[in-house]
């Protein structure tokens, strides 16, 4: 007796369906970041990338963030894909409000990680990248933020320490501020503090950018405003 030939499920068929779309969608995605470095290709490719970015399908998401993670972190590539790419990172996180702890967690480590590379402008993108996660998700979530900040403050390494510093200010700048969050902002007072006596900490010039920052939303008790100001006398 014959057998019926046997054909792919469904559910098959969509399994391989969307692994030939990540495939596509990755190499798409590579070619638009190397198109970056070119003047004359860039704007096309800039448009193709914030359309990508803007438009993923939940299942896609994956492809597109390691895509990312890898470009930005690439010692090979040029700065501006860096750049590019890390912005790409605070887009993706403005468009899907429903992002997964997991997920914001690893976004905000990446970014802060890339403080180590060795171009300023590569530096600044990370801060404009703090900023605008700090809009969107601050407010609840303080401490995904300064955790990992206070950590690189405490890298042996002034570039990372000052671009640290200046994520901070961008933290506070760009926040959404309540009541509750002012009290939160109170509570780094004493971490500053320290920071700024510590003397393995070679930032404390920009660190007391976090304090103007601080002092202008009125997060900061008088006793911490007097210690500040005389470290402003002083390192200034």
């Amino acid at each position: 007796m014959l057998k019926p030939i046997s054909t792919p499920s469904s559910s098959t068929s969509f399994s391989l369906s969307k692994q030939l779309a990540n495939i596509a969608l990755k190499q798409q995605i590579l070619l638009s970041l190397c198109k970056l470095a070119d003047h004359d290709t860039h704007q096309v490719a800039l448009e193709d990338l914030h359309s990508i970015t803007q438009s993923l399908p939940p299942y896609a998401v994956p492809v597109l963030l390691n895509s990312l993670y890898q470009s930005s972190s690439d010692p090979t590539n040029k700065p501006i894909i860096k750049r590019v790419s890390l912005h790409l990172l605070s887009l993706y996180c403005q468009c899907h409000h429903d992002l997964k702890l997991p997920r914001l967690t690893k976004i905000i480590s990446h970014i802060i990680k890339r403080l180590r590379d060795s171009d300023s402008s590569v530096r600044t993108a990370c801060c404009d990248a703090i900023g605008v996660l700090s809009g969107s998700y601050l407010k609840d979530r303080v401490g995904l933020f300064t955790e990992p900040l206070f950590d690189a403050m405490r890298a042996p390494n002034k570039g990372v320490q000052l671009g640290a510093a200046m994520c901070m200010v961008k933290m506070v700048e760009c926040a959404q501020l309540d009541s509750i969050l002012v009290g939160e902002f109170q509570k780094l007072c004493p971490r500053i503090s320290r920071l700024l006596n510590c003397k393995n900490f070679l930032a404390k010039a920009d660190l007391l950018g976090v304090v103007k920052s601080l002092s202008q939303v009125w997060a900061m008790s008088s006793s911490y405003l007097y210690v500040f100001e005389m470290c402003n006398v002083f390192f200034w």
